[in-house]
């Protein structure tokens, strides 16, 4: 089946949402980041399809991402 990845990646000194052939948004803190993939991600979730969310922690790490579906 079908799946559809996003991250909250820090790039630079500010924060953004990455997936496949996407970068999107600029955005001061991880949290406004996050809030924003979420709503993009509730768009894929709306049609059936399951979202990976990836969110990169303050110190860089990248832990397991959450499924939002």
């Amino acid at each position: 089946m079908t799946e559809v990845h996003y991250g909250v990646v820090r790039v630079g000194d500010h924060w953004a949402i990455v997936g496949d052939n996407l970068r999107f948004g600029t955005y001061s803190s991880r949290r406004q980041a996050s809030e924003a993939a979420s709503r993009l991600a509730e768009q894929s979730t709306g049609v059936g399809v399951p979202v990976l969310l990836h969110v990169q922690e303050e110190d860089g790490i990248l832990p397991r991402p959450t499924l939002l579906s």
